[in-house]
């Protein structure tokens, strides 16, 4: 098959998937896959259409994007990738100054040391020598592609997730909520601290842009270092505090966590297609979002504003959560990973060595 066919079929079929997703984001944000499917396209129909132009004689798309992928790279390295480092070290060990010396808040730090760590840790991973086809060299091959692999993998993933985070909090809701819910964060010695304050804040300004106004539910049960629930004391802030009307308040204060905070929430309303805002931290908005979708809730969620140290540590623990959320399918992504790497090793390798 002539170049230029699978060129202008790479261009159509990367424009198509591009649109599939890119329908999906727009029917419903809440999921960072379709951001994921619209990147594929747009990388596969650029490559396509480069190559078109490029076999009808001309150049320009194909050094463009040359120019573009490796001035992307070039950026990365000198600037990005130290300054990320610098970045989530100075943040971590800020976090752990100004607020309590967790593993959650220590993340930044954890992440800023790993990364300082990788390119040198990647390349003593990598086989020495010149290229044999023995078992030691195969092994060695494989684990240095393998980590590669993965890293890049998680790379990925957590650029869509960061792309998905911040494409849905700039989408804007216009339908009037039945309820606006606010998710508790925990109390510190009974009463609300100022994270979850500016969370009842936020839920506040969403509640008044509508009238008639929705009911508010301050959503939290007690812990066990809580003399009383979080939803009995945010509602008693957003009283005493901001002004709030006891009839346009209706707290849940059961649940232990923000699964439970959805459910119980929605539980005290009608219908479970009513739809609702939640309120709850900017760091904390798309994961939300991502367990509204898949408890089958209409509804939209929104941010309060959290401080710029803090974010970070947040955005990772977030991270993770999400993996764990999803393990399956990063467990078969990694299977599919080690599948390749073994393959490449296996085949490639011995390819290699025998080659003149």
């Amino acid at each position: 098959m002539p170049v230029i066919v699978v060129s202008v079929v790479g261009t159509i079929a990367g424009l198509l998937i591009a649109g599939v997703g890119l329908w999906r984001t727009v029917r419903d944000p809440r999921g960072f896959l379709a951001y994921g499917v619209v990147a594929l396209g747009l990388v596969l129909a650029g490559v396509g259409f480069s190559g078109w132009r490029y076999e009808a004689g001309d150049h320009l798309p194909l050094l463009l994007l040359i120019g573009i992928s490796l001035g992307v790279l070039l950026l990365f390295n000198l600037l990005g990738y130290p300054g990320l480092v610098v970045f989530l070290i100075w943040s971590g060990v800020t976090i752990l100054r100004r607020e309590s010396r967790t593993l959650g808040n220590g993340l930044a730090l954890l992440a800023g040391i790993g990364l300082l760590f990788l390119p040198g840790t990647l390349e003593r991973l990598a086989p020495q020598g010149e290229i044999r086809d023995d078992p030691w060299y195969m092994i060695g091959y494989g684990v240095h592609t393998f980590a590669i692999l993965v890293v890049a993998y998680f790379s990925a993933v957590f650029a869509l997730f960061l792309i998905g985070s911040l494409l849905y909090r700039w989408r804007r809701s216009s339908t009037r909520p039945s309820a606006v819910v606010v998710l508790g964060s925990g109390l510190i010695q009974g009463e609300v601290p100022p994270l979850l304050g500016a969370r009842l804040r936020r839920g506040v300004e969403v509640q008044r842009i509508f009238t008639p106004a929705p009911v508010l539910i301050p959503s939290g049960g007690q812990g066990a270092d809580e003399p009383r629930s979080e939803g009995e004391a945010m509602a008693e802030y957003l009283r005493d505090e901001l002004g709030v009307p006891a009839t346009q308040i209706q707290p849940e204060t059961e649940s232990r966590t923000t699964r439970e905070n959805l459910i119980n929430s929605r539980a005290l309303l009608g219908s479970k297609h009513d739809p609702i805002t939640v309120v709850t931290s900017s760091y904390h908005v798309f994961r939300a979002a991502l367990l509204t979708r898949r408890l089958g809730l209409t509804a939209h969620v929104v941010g309060a504003r959290t401080a710029w140290y803090y974010l970070p540590s947040a955005i990772l623990r977030e991270f993770a959560a999400v993996l764990r959320d999803h393990w399956k399918v990063h467990a078969l992504a990694v299977l599919a990973v080690l599948i390749v790497a073994v393959t490449l090793a296996v085949v490639l390798v011995p390819a290699m060595a025998w080659s003149p």
